[in-house]
């Protein structure tokens, strides 16, 4: 006959319970929400690539992410737009938490960059990047977001 350690017999005993593991933390997404219908009909390509921005487009997307408001952006702009205008919200098709967005916009040989510290959340639930975009010229811009290994491209003339 084997002998149960006595540890054993004192739990059974006293109808104790070896103590639980600690409580896990929130749960952390780790996939986007399923893409709503709208957004899958939406100008631009989800591909890799660079996709022009038609002028009566408010969501346009490219690659990684979807982004606008544009007709609001172009309604807006002027050569000399403070940061409180030329907002653009970027929606990554994989949130990243601690991926900084950055975009870059270059047009005619001159390049501007622009970050947008952390993800917030729209009225929808969905994880999105707010950025102030004040574009100092009119033209022809590339707009390249990254944020973690998310990628997106977009090009808004400004007249």
């Amino acid at each position: 006959m084997r002998a149960i350690p006595l540890f054993v017999v004192a739990l059974v005993l006293c109808g104790c319970t070896a103590p639980a593991p600690p409580a896990a933390g929130p749960a952390l997404p780790t996939a986007s929400p399923p893409v709503p219908a709208f957004q899958q009909s939406l100008p631009g390509s989800a591909r890799r690539e660079c996709v022009a921005v038609p002028g009566d487009a408010t969501l346009v997307r490219s690659g990684d992410f979807i982004a606008g408001d544009f007709v609001e952006y172009r309604r807006q702009w002027h050569p000399d737009l403070g940061p409180d205008l030329g907002k653009l919200f970027w929606l990554p098709a994989r949130p990243q938490l601690n991926a900084a967005l950055t975009v870059t916009a270059t047009s005619g040989g001159r390049t501007e960059t622009y970050t947008a510290g952390s993800l917030a959340t729209n009225d929808a639930g969905q994880a999105m990047y707010p950025s102030g975009i004040p574009l100092p010229a009119t033209g022809r811009w590339k707009l390249v977001a990254q944020a973690g290994d998310g990628w997106g491209c977009f090009e808004l003339t400004l007249l």
